[in-house]
């Protein structure tokens, strides 16, 4: 992995964010965790974070991870989209994988919880 790798974890779930971190951490070696628990934060944070990858859930308060995605996607807004983006999520609807299936932006769908299984399949440290 490269050094200074960073993985940003867009979601409110706090106990989420905690156990991720651990597991990151033990699968990725080198790795720095940046955290926001809503998509308007996150878009705040991002020019700043300079992520390698975000993992970002679909359900949030202020702004969830479809808008987060659309804001992205507009035009004028300055992030260098250089990074792959995976919906990590505990919902159980269709459309939500459907829809992040066909989203440019999103490169896959991982459902909660975020094991060290799943990290190592994503190849993202």
């Amino acid at each position: 992995m490269q050094k200074g790798r960073r993985i940003f974890l867009i979601d409110d779930d706090e106990i989420f964010l905690m156990i991720s971190t651990v597991n990151l951490k033990t699968v990725c070696s080198d790795v720095e965790i940046l955290t926001a628990t809503n998509g308007q934060e996150g878009l705040l944070q991002l020019n700043s974070a300079q992520p390698n990858v975000i993992l970002l859930d679909v359900n949030m308060p202020i702004m969830g991870g479809w808008e987060f995605l659309e804001k992205l996607s507009g035009a004028g807004i300055g992030v260098n989209l250089n990074f792959p983006i995976y919906i990590t999520t505990s919902s159980v609807d269709p459309e939500d994988k459907r829809r992040a299936q066909l989203h440019p932006l999103v490169k896959g769908f991982i459902e909660k919880p975020l094991t060290a299984e799943k990290i190592r399949e994503m190849e993202i440290c």
